[in-house]
């Protein structure tokens, strides 16, 4: 009977032994089988990875002495990346959508009145060379005050062009109302020209072309005049009112072509008011010598006049074979 007891008391030692190699404590139930004698020792569980962390044993391990927790260890899984305490970064949030290639970005803004405005100036500035001057056309309606300003003002730069003494540009410069645009003068000019300069303020627009303007302070409108008139022609030459403009003096333009060889007295021009007062010219600008099928812009300065009357031209064909009069109205 005694031996029968120390073989029980040897098994229950075993069991206790083979319990605290496993991790699981005496309460808990033993493995279904223990391998045979010879493989006493049974293989470490790998813990279950979906076992929540607070789940995990925490009991002492093989190699630690009984009740003691071990201290080496995390008791609770990493909140960051492996190996670091960092918390883990927060999801990359997800990019937008790129916009189709098939979306159209939203048109240009367009120019503002101001801006346009001073696009016009400047066009207006450029009296060394009128093709720049002539894209200010775009910046303003057909027939409009501005359009027609421009007009006159490229017709007396052309005249000088054609002369062969191109003007130098004016130079133009914002102000608090507007802006202020100096011509050069011409020192040159017979008599010679000083430097003037006059104020622009006062811009309407039509929708985004501008379309009137005041110059120091009055509008232009009413003394200017386009090229509505007819043609005069006398010997094979031909002579139509471009333009013109009373400020200071009357300005008028003209568009001059022959068929014939001529020459034509630009300066002996007379200006003829509406009363019958004469007026000489006081300045002349264009080409005085013009070969067969040419043509050239003039201009002409007339002190104390208004349009309404008449501006005659004389010439003489080659040799003076044939006297050229010219008669053209200026209304």
């Amino acid at each position: 009977m005694a031996s029968t007891r120390l073989r029980a008391s040897a098994v229950a030692l075993a069991l206790l032994v083979a319990a605290a190699a496993c991790g699981w404590s005496p309460e808990q139930e033993p493995p279904a089988s223990v391998g045979p004698a010879e493989d006493a020792t049974p293989e470490p569980r790998t813990p279950d990875p979906t076992t929540p962390p607070e789940q995990a044993p925490t009991g002492p391990t093989p190699d630690a002495p009984d009740g003691a927790t071990p201290t080496t260890e995390p008791t609770t899984a990493p909140t960051g990346p492996e190996g670091t305490d960092r918390p883990s970064p927060s999801p990359s949030p997800s990019p937008s959508p790129s916009p189709s290639p098939t979306t159209t970005s939203p048109p240009p803004e367009s120019a503002t009145p101001s801006e346009v405005a001073a696009e016009y100036m400047e066009a207006l500035a450029a009296t060394d060379d009128p093709d720049r001057m002539r894209e200010g056309w775009l910046l303003t309606p057909e027939g409009s005050t501005a359009d027609e300003f421009l007009t006159h003002r490229i017709s007396l730069v052309q005249a000088r062009v054609d002369e062969g003494r191109p003007l130098l540009p004016s130079e133009v410069r914002p102000t608090a109302q507007g802006f202020e645009l100096c011509d050069p003068g011409d020192k040159d000019a017979d008599p010679p020209q000083e430097r003037r300069c006059a104020h622009f303020t006062g811009f309407e627009s039509a929708g985004d072309r501008i379309q009137g303007f005041l110059v120091d302070g009055a509008d232009p409108g009413p003394d200017l005049l386009g090229g509505a008139g007819g043609t005069t022609a006398s010997q094979g030459v031909h002579a139509s009112l471009v333009s013109a403009y009373h400020a200071r003096e009357l300005e008028i333009t003209v568009e001059i072509g022959t068929v014939h060889t001529v020459d034509i007295d630009l300066f002996g021009a007379v200006y003829v008011d509406p009363g019958g007062e004469e007026f000489d010219v006081s300045a002349a600008a264009g080409r005085y010598e013009l070969a067969a099928g040419s043509t050239t812009r003039a201009s002409f300065l007339v002190p104390d006049a208004r349009p309404g009357g008449t501006l005659r031209v004389e010439g003489c064909l080659e040799e003076c074979s044939a006297t050229v009069e010219l008669e053209v109205p200026v209304e």
